[in-house]
């Protein structure tokens, strides 16, 4: 009776091995794909199906980009940059930014 069960098992561990196997070559999709156009055709050809509206727009996924507005100058915020830096070099060993 045991040695049932163990041929059993075996086969079970046997079958459920080979069932995970995966191939150990990668072999890229398009290993074997030539080109008949250049890749300035391609732009071209991309331009004028945009421009026909031959191609599928991107949903819009509400994620608009944003540029916050501000009244400080480039200058102002460069100024500030410095003085963060000089200040925080000689720094807190115990600050969480401390070397950085």
């Amino acid at each position: 009776m045991n040695v049932k069960n163990i041929i059993a098992a075996v086969a079970v561990f046997a079958a459920a091995g080979s069932a995970f196997a995966q191939q150990t070559e990668f072999v890229a999709p398009d290993a074997g794909f030539k080109s008949t156009l250049t890749r300035a055709e391609v732009r071209q050809d991309l331009t004028q199906a945009a421009s026909q509206g031959a191609i599928a727009q991107r949903q819009h996924d509400g994620q608009d980009t944003v540029y916050a507005a501000s009244r400080r100058s480039r200058q102002d915020v460069r100024a500030e940059t410095i003085k963060s830096a000089r200040t925080q070099r000689g720094g807190d060993v115990n600050n969480l930014y401390f070397g950085a």
